[in-house]
């Protein structure tokens, strides 16, 4: 049996597409905490972006994607943080994103992942 460590750091790396992809999955056995999620705009225009929280149905409940942040405009050249705070996610959670066009924008997320003991 593989000793799970205690704390792990994880940076996610993404270039923004229009579609809505799942770019981190919470593991088994850790809590994943999402402690910054950043998008860039890289091109000459305006963009929009939309984050979600996703979690698939358990038993009655059917989760399904809860918008963290929806159609926010990101100016060309700036940066925006997609939530404030920090964000807890379960096994199997996923963390997706998506632009209103391909190469625009690009997304890091900073994690920290820590052993359920």
């Amino acid at each position: 049996m593989a000793i799970t460590p205690l704390n792990v750091f994880r940076t996610v790396r993404w270039p923004v597409t229009t579609t809505n992809v799942g770019i981190y999955t919470a593991p088994a056995n850790v809590a994943s905490i999402v402690l910054s999620a950043q998008v860039a705009n890289v091109s000459s225009g305006i963009q929009t972006v939309s984050a979600f929280h996703y979690r698939a149905a358990v038993g009655s409940d059917t989760y399904g994607s809860v918008a963290i942040a929806s159609s926010i405009r990101v100016p060309t050249e700036d940066t925006l943080s997609l939530i404030d705070g920090k964000m807890v996610m379960e096994t199997d959670d996923e963390f997706r994103v998506l632009g209103t066009s391909n190469g625009t924008m690009e997304l890091i997320l900073s994690i920290l992942e820590t052993a359920k003991q």
